[in-house]
């Protein structure tokens, strides 16, 4: 449960998942679990993840830059860079005491929140909903022509709306998960316990990123991305353990 804890702590200040409670007890300590909290509990919002909603009017301060010129320019409001530093200290004891599972639940429970945080979830119905509607559309237009005609405008819009659904799995899933990813995962490269990540680790990742990136236009096949995930999960979780 410590594990999770420390791990949720900065999901939930990154972006919360419908999974995660962030609240203060009656002696004014702060708990993140992903159980309901007691009935005497003060519920807490936490903010919304700067990486990936800008333009927000919020307090920021920078991140480390000065000291990791290697890395882009990244911005956090104080309570965020509060959380980060926390997860910071969390994973300085798990290194110490050699708690590799520990390394590897963050990142799993960061990549999890990237991936499906903030409403995300929902997303991949949108493609379905379009196939399902251009179905309908061309069975309603085909129902005064001849029959021969009926299948092959039925068929065609069949393929519209998987171009359409291919579109929006793109543009309102795919893009928004690799920002996520990227932002944030850079963010934990500066917060993974005491260490930053060799220069070659850190190409590596970069590398990550960018086919990571890539994979989430439009003329890409719709399994080029999640396949890349799963090679950006297993990297950072390489990198995590052996920085």
């Amino acid at each position: 449960m410590v594990t999770a804890a420390a791990g949720l702590l900065v999901l939930a200040l990154l972006g919360q998942p419908g999974r995660t409670y962030y609240w203060r007890d009656a002696g004014g300590q702060t708990h993140v679990t992903n159980t309901p909290p007691p009935p005497d509990a003060e519920i807490l919002e936490p903010p919304p993840p700067p990486a990936v909603e800008p333009g927000r009017p919020h307090r920021v301060q920078p991140v480390r830059q000065s000291q990791n010129p290697g890395y882009r320019h990244v911005v956090l409001n104080p309570v965020q860079k509060q959380a980060w530093e926390a997860l910071d200290q969390h994973l300085i004891k798990a290194r110490t005491a050699g708690d590799q599972r520990t390394l590897e639940a963050v990142t799993d429970s960061l990549i999890h929140d990237c991936l499906w945080g903030s409403g995300l979830w929902a997303m991949p119905l949108a493609p379905l909903l379009a196939l399902a509607l251009m179905g309908l559309l061309g069975w309603w237009l085909a129902l005064g022509l001849n029959s021969s005609l009926r299948l092959p405008l039925v068929g065609g819009f069949l393929v519209l709306g998987l171009a359409l659904g291919h579109l929006l799995l793109n543009v309102f899933l795919y893009h928004p998960q690799s920002v996520r990813l990227q932002q944030n995962l850079e963010l934990l490269e500066l917060h993974m316990g005491g260490r930053v990540p060799r220069p070659e680790r850190h190409t590596l990742m970069q590398q990550h990123y960018q086919a990571l990136e890539q994979a989430a236009e439009p003329t890409q096949a719709p399994w080029r991305f999640p396949r890349e995930v799963r090679a950006l999960r297993e990297a950072m979780k390489q990198v995590m353990v052996d920085p």
